[in-house]
């Protein structure tokens, strides 16, 4: 809400959350910080659209047995709980992909490259994972969560 409040206004926000989610152990705020970041350049994507019809869509999921590997004696680490952000903006440059997640990496015009590299050494002090996809009109930003167990993580 802070977010979409924000950066958000003119934009079509569709909230697609599943209502079953189990807790994922971490940080509150810097939860928040990973989504507040990852929602503001959605949002300012999908304004450079410049028509009016920008659009946000936040989806939540548990996707069983989603699993990613690690370099810990475990080997694998459970990550089921999907965060997705989505915007229909005009996707990232193709030249920036393989380093977006890297300091000082920008596509944006006054930009200095932090956001995304603080969210995915969140994520990753987490246990999680985030990944994107982009083509012109649809980015989506996925972030991979473990959930709370009876067992240690």
């Amino acid at each position: 809400t802070l977010a979409v409040n924000g950066v958000g206004e003119g934009l079509t926000v569709v909230e697609d959350y599943d209502p079953s989610l189990p807790l994922t152990p971490g940080d509150e705020d810097q939860l928040i910080q990973i989504f507040l970041n990852l929602v503001k350049n959605a949002a300012e994507a999908a304004h450079r659209r410049g028509d009016g019809q920008g659009e946000i869509i936040i989806r939540t999921a548990f996707r069983h047995g989603v699993r990613i590997r690690t370099g810990g004696a475990r080997g694998l680490r459970s990550t089921p709980l999907e965060v997705r952000v989505i915007d229909n903006g005009p996707g990232v440059p193709a030249h920036l992909r393989d380093s977006l997640f890297q300091p000082f990496v920008t596509g944006r015009n006054g930009g200095v490259g932090l956001g995304l590299a603080l969210v995915s050494k969140l994520v990753s002090a987490h246990g999680g994972l985030i990944d994107f996809e982009s083509e012109p009109g649809r980015t989506a930003f996925r972030v991979l969560l473990p959930i709370v167990t009876e067992e240690p993580i």
